[in-house]
């Protein structure tokens, strides 16, 4: 093992001794310069601007009637989003559901308030709300330039690159880097084996990309829109720029003031059973500046899905409640699953009781940062909010009184290993593990529950409630969004 370090900064002995200590996020900072990932991009719009009122008019209303409102609601929401967009409320009572709703472009699912409206889906194999196009394909990366830095600490904006000759500003790029084998040997996951059979972490056709946009080009100097939540080191990596033309997905899409529940329920049922394989919601690829707020979510398993590519989303003051014991025979669901970027969960929960244990939120297999939890509260004894598989990075969890682990998961799953780096606890209040991988780093600022003893990352503050109260709320204001 690699070992810890706690720093106490001599700046901050005073506010320590008089029980108020005050942490510069800014001044965090690894011998390679590795900064803390600037997490106030996350959200509907990058939380540049507030989600839309809660109390908009809305083009229609629809009221709870008998039998199945699945076209009713659909032919509404369609005919909303091809007049330009706009809110279809349902009043009061139960919506029964045979098939699943597609929130179109443009337009705002509403309901009278949580505990006024249900939409009732006939089983839990459907997705019951889908946000997004599955119609929308991948884009091709155009000729890449490779960036000729040394070393690109996660925090910086700037790169250097060989030509900028055909780069432009406003134009998407990837920050990407192709996984080499000296790379994963050097993270120590090139002999993963489980019961006698190799497991392989990441294969070295795939990229960790980090999607950006340029912001400025001075000569080879390119700056990028948001902080880097990854590093790019030459000794083992290649890392390079490669321009890309964004997809045109959904958005400005929302749900709110609703609730969701599958009876008979599916919650801990055993995660491949494929009648309960439904989410409550789902998002899909590329759909961008959408939310999901003040909803409550019962009886199902596998809660909430967010796709690879989606981006600048919030979920806020979402309730998700299980209400069975779990069957862990083929491990544990998901509530919240992040593949997306600036993803922003914020206060929300999962409940029920001890026994429906879960992860309450997780992120997949290489998903790019930033993504940030905020005040997240759970009522069982769960597995944790987690960083699930193969390094993921820029990940803030802050102010939750969750367990929460940034990990190596080894062989766990199917090779899991390195789940995460420039992963941030902040001000947590539930037990904790942090571990840093050889080439990077992850931070527990200001925790104060049971630190597990397998933990080699670097603290700060430990056993301190610490101020700024929230790095989420503090970087926005950072930013002028306070």
């Amino acid at each position: 093992m690699f070992g810890g370090k706690l720093y106490v900064l001599p700046a901050l002995v005073f506010a320590l001794q008089t029980f108020a200590t005050t942490v510069d996020y800014k001044t965090l900072k690894t011998d390679k310069g590795d900064g803390i990932p600037d997490f106030s991009f996350c959200g509907y719009h990058a939380s540049d601007d507030p989600l839309p009122p809660s109390d908009r008019q809305p083009a229609t209303i629809i009221n709870a009637s008998s039998g199945d409102q699945t076209q009713r609601i659909q032919n509404e929401l369609n005919k909303i989003s091809a007049a330009g967009g706009g809110v279809l409320a349902l009043g009061a009572g139960k919506y029964h559901l045979s098939a699943g709703l597609v929130i179109p472009n443009g337009t705002v699912l509403r309901g009278a308030g949580s505990d006024k409206t249900t939409l009732l889906p006939k089983d839990g194999s459907m997705h019951v709300i889908t946000m997004g196009s599955d119609d929308i394909n991948d884009p091709k990366s155009g000729n890449s330039v490779s960036i000729t830095d040394d070393y690109v600490p996660v925090g910086a904006t700037n790169v250097t690159v060989d030509s900028a000759s055909g780069l432009k500003v406003g134009q998407d790029v990837w920050v990407q880097r192709q996984v080499t084998q000296e790379w994963i040997d050097a993270m120590g996951m090139g002999d993963l084996v489980r019961d006698g059979k190799h497991q392989t972490w990441l294969s070295t056709s795939s990229f960790v990309q980090q999607p950006r946009k340029i912001q400025s080009i001075s000569g080879k100097v390119i700056t990028v829109d948001i902080p880097l939540t990854d590093t790019l080191d030459s000794e083992y990596m290649s890392p390079e720029l490669a321009p890309y033309d964004v997809p045109e997905g959904p958005s400005e899409m929302g749900v709110e003031a609703l609730s969701m529940t599958v009876e008979p329920t599916c919650s801990g049922v055993v995660i491949d059973d494929d009648s309960c394989s439904g989410a409550a919601v789902s998002f899909l690829s590329w759909t961008v500046d959408s939310y999901l707020r003040d909803v409550s979510l019962t009886g199902f398993n596998n809660v909430i899905g967010i796709s690879k590519n989606a981006r600048r989303l919030t979920i806020q003051n979402v309730s998700i409640t299980r209400d069975h014991a779990t069957d862990n025979g083929a491990g544990y669901a998901a509530d919240i699953g992040i593949s997306g970027t600036q993803i922003l969960v914020i206060d929300s929960s999962t409940n029920g009781p001890q026994d429906g244990k879960s992860f309450p939120v997780v992120t997949q297999s290489l998903t790019p940062g930033p993504n940030a939890v905020v005040r997240y509260h759970a009522e069982q004894v769960q597995k944790g909010i987690q960083p699930h598989a193969r390094w993921a990075h820029g990940f803030l969890v802050d102010n939750s009184t969750v367990t929460t682990s940034f990990i190596n998961r080894g062989t766990d799953g199917s090779g899991h290993g390195w789940a995460i780096n420039s992963g941030v606890m902040w001000n947590v209040d539930g037990d904790y593990e942090v571990q840093s991988p050889p080439l990077g780093t992850n931070w527990g600022i200001g925790c104060n529950g049971d630190k597990q003893s397998d933990s080699n990352g670097t603290f700060v503050a430990q056993g301190h409630t610490i101020q700024p109260a929230s790095l989420f709320e503090q970087q926005l204001s950072d930013r002028g969004l306070a």
